[in-house]
């Protein structure tokens, strides 16, 4: 009886201490993953810190060299300009210089609608309108309307058809 009470006695013992290294052994894997989610955790900030940081260097490089398409095919107008300034002297250098400019505005006008700009078509006569029109000047002609266009002062434009730059004009107004 005695050998008995002494095997019970040693196996409940025994049964705290494995309970006590299972328990520590378990602790030991779970302090394992933990540090494997928190580096984990890391390397996924990290990753994301560097996406962003790449993004957003992608996106500051597309709007300073947004306009490098645009330029380069302004160079031949520039090329121009300069060689008709080259030809002036000879016999009609007024003539000669009016030419070149003209080929030269028209060639930079089609380089511009090439991007999408185009000139508000306006003539005298056409009602005004705020949105795409800028009044200037008012004056009173018998001939026309309240609120036609009595003479266009500056062109307008849009880009895509936004109005960038509206058409400043003088406005008829009846008294």
């Amino acid at each position: 009886m005695e050998e008995m009470e002494n095997k019970e006695q040693q196996a409940q013992e025994e049964t705290p201490k494995d309970e006590l290294t299972l328990l520590r052994e378990q602790n030991e894997r779970l302090t394992e993953a933990l540090a494997e989610a928190k580096d984990s955790e890391l390397r996924s900030l990290a990753e994301m810190d560097n996406v962003r940081k790449r993004l957003t260097k992608e996106f500051d490089d597309r709007l300073k060299y947004s306009n490098l398409n645009l330029i380069s095919a302004l160079f031949p107008v520039m090329d121009n300009f300069e060689m008709a300034l080259s030809h002036i002297s000879g016999d009609n250098p007024v003539e000669a210089l009016k030419e070149g400019v003209q080929l030269t505005l028209k060639q930079m006008s089609e380089t511009l609608e090439k991007y999408g700009l185009k000139e508000i078509e306006l003539n005298v006569g056409d009602d005004f309108n705020p949105q795409f029109h800028e009044a200037l000047m008012v004056d009173c002609d018998e001939n026309y309307d309240d609120n036609k266009v009595l003479m266009v002062l500056q062109k307008g434009y849009s880009l895509h058809g936004r109005v960038v730059r509206p058409s400043k004009v003088k406005v008829n107004k009846r008294k």
